[in-house]
């Protein structure tokens, strides 16, 4: 089903640009950054409530129950991507992209004694966006934008370390294929030798929970609660 919606987006982006290829403008852009990510619950806290912010251990193993009662902090990962940017009107337009992100949590700390566990999945991202030019100048632009995407997972690992022990890297299980999300952002446009430079800061967040309960694995609760992925990303582009 995940699958069939994404195809229809899709489809739905080539019928308007086949619809509308004479009255349009297009630009080709390629876009690097950054992705600043955390995880979050959606519901109440665990039950019996152990202090945890977050609690992960039934996804990512009995190894995190020490780690997690420490502050979680945002995972800095690199973002790669390229878009079409297709003008519809003198204001409005659609944005479709594919590009390449990681997005995850960190609880590493140094306070008492050197602690690494960040996870960190990588995803094959598809957003889509509607954009409107609030100021239009002829070498200076700037949008608002809004849209939503749907990410594919490429892999999943987890890296821990404790003291002066090598960092061990593992793969996870038990993530979700799949996870789409909303997405609003603005982004500044300055002409430079007949092309745009672009400067962008988006904020997502996500909607579909990213891990799913191993067959073998023991139940803490009753019921599991539902993970998701928030954060923003900042950018810089250039457009053809």
């Amino acid at each position: 089903m995940k699958l069939l919606k994404v195809s229809i987006t899709h489809f739905i982006c080539i019928f308007i640009l086949c619809v509308f290829p004479k009255t349009t403008e297009a630009q080709i852009g390629v876009k690097i950054g950054t992705t600043v990510s955390s995880f979050y619950h959606t519901e109440t806290k665990p039950n019996p409530n152990v202090g945890y912010d977050i609690d992960l251990r039934p996804y990512l193993g009995y190894d995190i129950e020490w780690a997690q009662l420490g502050n979680q902090k945002p995972v800095f990962s690199p973002f790669i991507g390229v878009y079409y940017n297709y003008q519809i009107s003198n204001r409005f337009g659609l944005r479709p992209e594919l590009s390449f992100t990681q997005k995850g949590v960190n609880f590493s700390q140094s306070d008492y004694e050197r602690v690494i566990y960040k996870v960190k999945i990588s995803y094959l991202e598809i957003p889509l966006s509607v954009a409107y030019k609030f100021i239009k100048k002829d070498k200076f632009v700037c949008e608002l934008y809004l849209g939503g995407y749907g990410a594919f997972k490429i892999n999943a690992v987890k890296k821990v370390a404790i003291h002066n022990s090598k960092v061990e890297k593992t793969q996870i299980k038990c993530v979700e294929n799949f996870e789409a999300g909303l997405h609003f952002g603005i982004n500044f446009k300055h002409k430079i030798f007949e092309k745009f430079i672009l400067f962008d800061i988006r904020f997502f967040q996500g909607l579909s929970n990213i891990f799913y309960m191993p067959d073998n694995q023991p139940k803490l609760y009753n019921s599991t609660q539902k993970t998701k992925n928030a954060g923003f990303n900042l950018i810089i582009g250039y457009e053809f």
